[in-house]
């Protein structure tokens, strides 16, 4: 009988690469990936259905209930291998400690930092998926680096897990040149995104120009355009307020 695999990623992204890498080793695997980004926002205490909905509402996500409720729920036991693929970002991180919760037996990971060629191509210590192209899966062989997760291995990666479901801060990340992941608060880079918008009047400028600013870490761009939002919307809100109250004055 044919061994059972899943494979596990953070997010799409990342399911994309895998798929697309394996595709060119003419492989057809099973792969899935966390609907949720845990280095923002709430990190659920336990796996109710309370807790889901805190942390998918703390990222305005609660449209991915049943993807969220679903990858928690499996029963990872049916396969003889569950595969979490993982760099050195915060995300990847907490997707490798959330597995080693949710996973009993037979976890196995995939750390790209175990692929000597990526890393000399790449020149960073410490990276994470997004160093990875389809064919980068395929020309290093990556799947070959996959190494079962000892029973000492997944008690650290559980007590790191229940460690960060404490986490008071809005932003978690990473460093791309120690791969320790720090916290953040939720206006840590409000004044270069203020800095920037008065630069340049294109957005794209604006997230490029922050993102550069913070290379050394691994900040999504999707965390600088929503932080953008709230700013935005946020001195909507005082400027109508403002109005309102100068409107009052002169009646």
């Amino acid at each position: 009988m044919k061994e059972k695999t899943l494979h596990v990623v953070n997010g799409m992204s990342a399911r994309y690469t895998l798929r697309k890498g394996f595709e060119l080793m003419n492989m057809k695997e099973n792969i899935v990936y966390l609907p949720i980004d845990f280095s923002i926002g709430y990190i659920p205490k336990d796996f109710s259905d309370k807790e889901l909905c805190f942390a998918l509402a703390s990222q305005n996500n609660i449209k991915a209930f049943d993807a969220l409720k679903k990858f928690v729920t499996t029963d990872y036991s049916v396969y003889n291998k569950v595969i979490v693929w993982h760099g050195w970002s915060a995300y990847d991180l907490l997707l490798l400690y959330l597995m080693s919760v949710l996973v009993k037996e037979n976890l196995y990971q995939v750390d790209i930092k175990d692929c000597e060629a990526l890393i000399k191509k790449q020149r960073c210590e410490y990276p994470d998926m997004g160093y990875v192209s389809p064919y980068n899966v395929f020309e290093y062989n990556m799947i070959s680096l996959a190494k079962p997760i000892s029973e000492q291995e997944q008690i650290y990666y559980q007590k790191r897990w229940h460690r960060w479901t404490n986490s008071k801060t809005t932003y978690r990340f990473s460093s791309s040149k120690t791969g320790i992941i720090k916290e953040y608060p939720n206006d840590y880079f409000d004044n270069d995104i203020v800095d920037a918008v008065k630069k340049y009047s294109s957005l794209m400028h604006v997230v490029g120009e922050v993102m550069w600013k913070y290379y050394d870490l691994f900040i999504p761009d999707s965390i600088i355009y929503n932080r953008l939002n709230q700013l935005y919307w946020k001195d909507m809100f005082r400027l109508t307020i403002t109005i309102n109250e100068e409107k009052n004055e002169t009646l």
